[in-house]
């Protein structure tokens, strides 16, 4: 049961992992590995869903422990703040500087267009968020999936965990690019913030119909709307601001009402344009224009109140669906002609 974020290759856009006859091969395989007395490891890989096309090599690989312990392949420890911890493979301390004040300006911000610095939801005590920086996407597909039991098919991850329990720790796992950036940094460290501070419990909580692990949430919301429009549309506004060109390019085009994009999930009405971009849209119109609806709304979500925010929701109903389509194409026309290029927009 952890709060999960998936982005690069997002594996919330794939079917829930269900065994096909096409798994007979690896299952008969496994089984063989099981005769030679690897069943932890073996059952890591099964919970896993076969991510990789290396599962069984790294099975293999790791049945006498040989995987080098987190702080061994991770040595580098440098606390920017009392909530956010940096633990990496590679990172200098420039780098590590920089993603400090980077971070910095992003908790700020979010609280500043929260109010809530200091006043994090019931029951919740990830006071820190712990980065786990791979130097690369070869050592993060390597290493991350035993050191943190999640699967690698994707660019990171971040877990929650379960916030209620005294000493959970809150973990984003994910690696630098070539050029020495880490992978969307600022959006998977609102993910955190939002957890703490707008949304009570845990990843299962929440509203979404993901049954796909490594939270595995045995009964997600049968019923939408859901919050991934919010989570994740929110995550790309305060880690962008009005610097998103790729959202800005979809606002010209008429492919979604508001009212349509609170039905968004991640196993259905789903995909990364809606997700991530029209969701930027969406939370950005709500903070900019109906800012009275996001404060009914977050006081419902922090109390963890998820069926009256649900019966909030559809009673706004279709009417600010004009009212968007004008803001979106108000949006577009204050934009200059040539949009500057983005650097670590989006999925």
């Amino acid at each position: 049961m952890t709060r999960v974020r998936f982005f690069n290759n997002d594996r919330r856009l794939l079917p829930s992992r269900r065994l096909p006859k096409s798994m007979l091969p690896k299952v008969l395989t496994m089984s063989a590995l099981l005769v030679s007395g690897l069943l932890a490891s073996t059952n890591s890989a099964l919970a896993s869903g076969f991510n990789d096309a290396a599962t069984l090599e790294k099975v293999a690989a790791a049945k006498a422990g040989t995987v080098a312990a987190v702080d061994q392949i991770l040595p580098r420890q440098h606390r920017c703040s009392d909530s956010l911890m940096l633990r990496s493979a590679a990172l200098s301390p420039a780098q590590e500087q920089a993603a400090c004040a980077q971070l910095a300006a992003i908790e700020q911000r979010f609280h500043q267009l929260f109010q809530s610095a200091g006043k994090a939801v019931k029951h919740d005590h990830n006071r820190m968020l712990r980065a786990n920086i791979y130097k690369s996407k070869q050592q993060y597909t390597e290493f991350a999936g035993e050191h943190f039991q999640m699967p690698t098919d994707n660019g990171g991850m971040y877990l929650e965990g379960l916030p209620d329990q005294p000493g959970n720790q809150a973990e984003f796992v994910a690696y630098q690019r070539e050029q020495g950036q880490v992978w969307n940094l600022s959006h998977e460290f609102v993910h955190y913030l939002d957890g703490r501070f707008n949304l009570y419990g845990d990843f299962c909580a929440n509203l979404h119909d993901s049954h796909s692990p490594p939270e595995n949430c045995p009964t997600p919301a049968p019923d939408t709307p859901y919050l991934v429009w919010w989570t994740e549309g929110m995550a790309e506004y305060v880690a962008h601001g009005s610097d998103n060109p790729e959202a800005l390019k979809l606002a010209a085009m008429p492919q979604f009402q508001l009212s349509e994009l609170f039905h968004t999930g991640y196993e259905h009405n789903n995909g990364s344009d809606r997700i991530y971009r029209w969701g930027y849209l969406a939370a950005r119109y709500l903070l900019e224009q109906q800012r009275p609806k996001v404060d009914e709304m977050l006081k419902l979500v922090r109390a963890g109140d998820y069926p009256r925010y649900q019966a909030l929701v559809r009673s706004w109903g279709t009417s600010m669906d004009q009212d968007f389509s004008q803001w979106r194409q108000q949006l577009v026309a204050s934009q200059p002609a040539a949009s500057s290029t983005a650097t670590n927009t989006a999925k």
